[in-house]
């Protein structure tokens, strides 16, 4: 039986090797992350602004 190089006991979850063996594409791979880096953006700007406007209240 074929054994994929680091697909070992030392392995938690695959790595990229173990993605492609899948069959999943890199396309999708990498839209998911483009997603997640957007998706955090969002958040961090949300956060900064809700922030900003509760500081000035305060005052």
């Amino acid at each position: 039986m074929y054994k994929m190089p680091g697909a070992g006991v030392g392995v938690a979850g695959g790595g990229v090797g173990t993605l492609a063996a899948t069959g999943a594409d890199i396309g999708w791979w990498l839209a998911v992350g483009v997603l997640l880096v957007l998706l955090g953006t969002v958040a961090l700007i949300a956060v900064h602004r809700r922030n900003r406007r509760l500081s000035r209240a305060r005052e």
